[in-house]
C-alpha cells in the first residue's frame, strides 16, 4: 500500500472514530436530566406502588436531607400529588421538603447536570489530581523497568518526561489511545540502535497494564457481587481470554508450537515483526519482574479509583468507596476499546450505566467521567509545558516529526 493510501486510510479511520465519539456523547447527553426533578414515592392516593416526578429547580444544598423545591409550570401536577405541592406550584413558591427514608414513602430529588457542576466542591479535585499523579508514577516506574529488561536502559526522569509527553501528544493528536504512538516514537529516538526493542517496550507496557486492569476488574466484580452480578461471567471470560493471550505473547514455547515464527516471516515487514516478537520474551525466566509489573499496574489502577472516588465525593455522590472499586476498573476497561479517540463517549456511557446500576444517577456518573477526563487533560498540559522551556527545542522538533509521522500513517 502506498504512503498516500495509508495516509488517507488513517485520516478516514480517525474521522470515523471522532464521529462515533460525538454520536455516542450526543446519545448519552440525550438520556440525562438537564433539569432538577422532584420525585414522589409510594403515592398514598394510588393503589399500586409507583413514583411520580416533576421538573423544577432545587433551592439549597441538594446533598442535605432537607431543602426547598420550586416547581416548573411546564407540567401541571395531578391530583395524586399532595395539596401542599399543588398549592406551591399554583402560587409559584418553593415547597419545603425532607428526603424520604430509604424504602419508605415521601419525597426524593435528582439534580440536573447544571446543578451537579454548579455545586461541585473543589476540595476533592486536589486529592484527585494527587492520586492521578501517583498512578502515573506507578506506570512510569513499570515502563522504566521494562525498558531496562529490553536492553534499553533509560533514567527514571527521562522515562517520566517521555510518559508526560506521550500524554500531552495524546491531547493534540486525535485518534491516539493513551499516547502510545508518541511514546513509541520518542522511545525509539532515545535508543536508535535498538529500535525494535524500544518499540516493543511500549507495546508490552500497554499490554501488561490492560492485563492487570482485566484481572483487577474481574476480582472486584466477583468479590463485590451485588449490582455487578450480571458482569461476573463476561468478566471471567475476558480475564481468561486475556491471560491465555498474554501467555502466548510472553512465552516462546507456545508460539513455536503453533508455528507463529514461520507465519511472521511470510508477512509483509516480516523481519521487523519477528524482531518485535522476539522482544516480547523479555519476562522469560524473570517472574519477579512480571509480578512487579502487575503490582505497579494494580497500584496505578487503585490510584485512579481513589481519584475518581474523590471526584464523585466532590460532586456529592453518595456511593461508598467499594462501589468505585467496582465501577472504575470496569468503566476504564470498556473505555480502552479503541473505537473512539481516547475513549470519549464510550467512557461516559459506561460511567452512566454503572452509576445507575449502583443506585446513583446518570447525571452524576457522566459528570464524574467528564471531570476525570479533564483532570487527565490537565496532566497532559503539564507534560506540554516542557515544550516551552529554553531546553525544549529538541523536544519541539520531536513533536513536529511525530505529527508528520501520524499524518502520513507511518
Amino acid at each position: 500500500m502506498s504512503e498516500g493510501a495509508r495516509s488517507k486510510r488513517f485520516k478516514f479511520s480517525s474521522i470515523l472514530k471522532v464521529l462515533f465519539a460525538l454520536a455516542l456523547l450526543a446519545w448519552v447527553a440525550n438520556g440525562l436530566d438537564w433539569r432538577d426533578k422532584l420525585e414522589l414515592w409510594a403515592v398514598p392516593q394510588v393503589a399500586s406502588l409507583r413514583t411520580l416526578e416533576a421538573p423544577g429547580s432545587l433551592e439549597g444544598n441538594w446533598r442535605e436531607e432537607a431543602l426547598a423545591f420550586r416547581f416548573s409550570k411546564e407540567q401541571t401536577l395531578g391530583p395524586e400529588w399532595p395539596e401542599t405541592a399543588i398549592a406551591a406550584q399554583a402560587a409559584d413558591t418553593p415547597l419545603a421538603i425532607e428526603r424520604r427514608t430509604e424504602g419508605g414513602p415521601g419525597y426524593d430529588w435528582r439534580p440536573g447536570m447544571p446543578r451537579v457542576f454548579l455545586d461541585l466542591q473543589g476540595h476533592g479535585l486536589a486529592f484527585a489530581m494527587a492520586s492521578l499523579i501517583a498512578g502515573l508514577l506507578c506506570g512510569v516506574t513499570r515502563w522504566w523497568r521494562i525498558l531496562a529488561l529490553a536492553g534499553c536502559p533509560t533514567s527514571w526522569w527521562t522515562t517520566l518526561r517521555l510518559a508526560f509527553l506521550g500524554v500531552f501528544f495524546n491531547l493534540v493528536m486525535p485518534g491516539l489511545t493513551g499516547g502510545d504512538l508518541p511514546k513509541a516514537v520518542l522511545a525509539v529516538r532515545e535508543h536508535p540502535d535498538r529500535r525494535a526493542d524500544a518499540l516493543a517496550t511500549v507495546v508490552i507496557d500497554r499490554m501488561v497494564g490492560l492485563w492487570a486492569l482485566v484481572l483487577v476488574a474481574t476480582g472486584i466484580i466477583w468479590s463485590i457481587g451485588g449490582g455487578f452480578q450480571p458482569l461476573k461471567i463476561p468478566s471471567l471470560a475476558v480475564s481468561i481470554g486475556v491471560t491465555v493471550g498474554m501467555f502466548f505473547v510472553l512465552s516462546p514455547g507456545p508460539r513455536r508450537a503453533l508455528g507463529i515464527d514461520r507465519l511472521l516471516e511470510k508477512l509483509p515487514q516480516g523481519q521487523r515483526l519477528k524482531k518485535l516478537e522476539e522482544s516480547a520474551t523479555l519476562f522469560q525466566n524473570k517472574p519477579f519482574e512480571l509480578i512487579l509489573a502487575l503490582l505497579l499496574s494494580s497500584g496505578n489502577h487503585f490510584a485512579v479509583i481513589a481519584a475518581v472516588y474523590a471526584i464523585g465525593d466532590a460532586f456529592g455522590a453518595s456511593l461508598e468507596f467499594s462501589a468505585y472499586v467496582g465501577i472504575v476498573p470496569v468503566a476504564n476497561l470498556i473505555s480502552a476499546i479503541p473505537i473512539s479517540p481516547s475513549g470519549w463517549g464510550v467512557g461516559e456511557a459506561a460511567f452512566k450505566q454503572l452509576f445507575l446500576m449502583m443506585g446513583s444517577t446518570a447525571a452524576l456518573g457522566v459528570a464524574v467521567s467528564l471531570t476525570y477526563r479533564l483532570c487527565n487533560l490537565f496532566l497532559g498540559l503539564l507534560g506540554g509545558l516542557s515544550l516551552l522551556f529554553p531546553g525544549g527545542a529538541e523536544v519541539r522538533r520531536e513533536a513536529r516529526k511525530i505529527s508528520e509521522s501520524s499524518e502520513s500513517g507511518g
